[in-house]
């Protein structure tokens, strides 16, 4: 398997993540490359020095972001055919990840997803950012996978077919190849299966970083509605894809909340008609599914009483967004990291 980790100044997390997923390796099975794109910092020395290969990217050859990092690497080792596996910088697998993905592989998947553990920082932000992420993970994709449909790629813990991932990396036209890739394989036929595989992915440990991270995302998400219309007008053809579309761009899902909300109760206030009632019905029937996934997620988190603040604090989030909104106007970069200022 051809392991790719893109990385732009991330010297100090490969210190941490690189002898994690080396350690999970199979000799002789596994290939490890790290991709310093762009770098400032010695993140190809450290990589180097910690035993990965490294291929070093000066420009913007192949595109810009983490999709231009990764088609970048495909090209520089063309002979190359094993499924590739895609890790961010700070990920941590644990020892039996790369077994458990290519017994998958072997059993006819093409496209899977790990489960990625969020792990939050101390600031009660990052405690929410990982509650929402868990209870997207525990809830609604085990709902798609007892349903047969796929489920989301989440930017890390990502295996995909190399053939597969080139062809749909070509398309790829945003700094938001998770999301991309996901509306393009699903467009294609391709589902994404959950994978019983772990991989711990380290939340923004300061406010700042859980704002950058969502002013990635809401600038992504804009650009991928543009980019990706066909696809996503496909999709909407059938109940699978219409729902994993929603999913996708119905972020900030507490925003979406409060509007909802605000219509229930404006409905409430109107004369009674039959419109009205069906109206307050469909708008209620999404409160209750939010209200929910809410409170139902402190059953599947390990440490219920470690995020109860955080459900508490949820009227918060869209504060977040809202933040993250105004940084993605006049943020210098295209990658967004929620490790660095940006």
């Amino acid at each position: 398997m051809l392991i790719l980790v893109p990385s732009h100044d991330d010297a100090e997390a490969l210190r941490v993540s690189l002898p994690r997923i080396l350690a999970a390796m199979r000799p002789g099975k596994d290939t490890l490359v790290v991709i310093a794109d762009r770098c400032t910092d010695e993140t190809a020395h450290v990589a180097g020095e910690l035993g990965a290969e490294v291929v070093m990217r000066e420009d913007e050859t192949h595109g810009s972001g983490k999709g231009g990092a990764l088609r970048f690497a495909l090209a520089a080792r063309p002979a190359s055919t094993e499924p590739v596996a895609i890790f961010d910088a700070d990920s941590l697998p644990d020892a039996d990840f790369f077994a458990l993905a290519e017994a998958r592989l072997g059993a006819g998947e093409r496209a899977l997803q790990a489960w990625v553990d969020p792990v939050p920082g101390r600031p009660l932000a990052s405690r929410i950012a990982a509650y929402s992420e868990i209870v997207s993970q525990k809830i609604s994709d085990r709902i798609r996978e007892r349903l047969g449909w796929g489920v989301p790629l989440r930017g890390t813990g990502m295996i995909v077919d190399r053939a597969l991932l080139e062809r749909a990396l070509e398309r790829c036209a945003t700094f938001v190849e998770d999301l991309e890739l996901t509306l393009i394989l699903a467009a294609d036929g391709v589902p994404v299966r959950r994978l019983a595989a772990r991989v711990a992915d380290p939340k923004p440990a300061t406010v700042s970083g859980v704002v950058a991270q969502r002013a990635r995302w809401l600038a992504g998400n804009l650009a991928a509605l543009s980019a990706r219309r066909r696809e996503i007008l496909r999709l909407l053809r059938t109940p699978s894809g219409a729902t994993l579309v929603v999913s996708l761009f119905s972020k900030p899902r507490s925003l979406f909340f409060s509007g909802r909300l605000l219509l229930f109760l404006g409905l409430l206030a109107l004369p009674t008609s039959p419109p009205v009632r069906w109206l307050e019905a469909a708008v209620g029937l999404f409160l209750a599914r939010d209200v929910a996934l809410l409170v139902g997620g402190l059953f599947v988190v390990d440490r219920p009483a470690f995020y109860l603040p955080a459900v508490i604090a949820s009227p918060v989030y869209p504060f977040l967004w809202a933040a993250g909104a105004a940084r993605s106007l006049y943020a210098r970069r295209r990658w967004l990291s929620a490790r660095r200022p940006a």
